[in-house]
């Protein structure tokens, strides 16, 4: 009689439960990616505060006197 491995055993054991719940998982876990990818698309590139004006302030070049 052959023996059969403890891998094997494990093989022929999955339950179709399992696998159901494991795809609905990786589904779950590639929409919440693409979830939090595309809040970043729909930011601005440049924020602003409610002022009108960028963040940014031109950069004044000069030698200081």
């Amino acid at each position: 009689m052959k023996k059969k491995s403890t891998y094997r055993l494990l093989l022929q054991s999955e339950e179709k439960n399992r696998n159901i719940l494991e795809a609905a998982l990786y589904a779950l876990f590639a929409l919440s990616a693409l979830t939090a990818i595309w809040q970043f698309v729909e930011e601005p590139a440049m924020p602003h505060f409610g002022t009108g004006m960028f963040i940014e302030q031109p950069a004044k070049a000069g030698i200081p006197s």
